[in-house]
């Protein structure tokens, strides 16, 4: 697992900010599956985390979408410091939770 020692961020702190940016969407719109998607952020390729949101074990049920290191690096910030949802990356998370709806049906 990678650690950005100087910002003392890892992929965890990126999870927590796409959770935090699912659940302001929850609150808005809600979800069709009965409980929460799993979030997996992979080690940093190149410049670029992936991000890929699941529901239940199908294959079918998993969507995802990239973060730049700079733009996951941002929300994982804001995330540990308690201001809410990042706006950058919210328009991904929210199209990803609304196409892993459509393919959990």
């Amino acid at each position: 697992m990678t650690y950005f020692t100087k910002e003392k961020i890892s992929p965890c702190d990126i999870a927590g900010a796409v959770a935090e940016a699912a659940v302001h969407d929850l609150r808005v719109n809600l979800f069709s599956f009965s409980g929460f998607p799993q979030i997996h952020v992979s080690d940093p390729i190149g410049e670029v985390f992936n991000v890929t949101l699941s529901w239940n074990s199908s294959s079918e049920s998993k969507v995802s979408f990239e973060l730049s290191v700079s733009e996951a690096i941002t929300a994982a910030k804001k995330f540990k410091g308690g201001n809410g949802f990042d706006r950058a990356i919210f328009d991904r998370v929210q199209s990803s939770l609304a196409e892993l709806e459509r393919k959990s049906r």
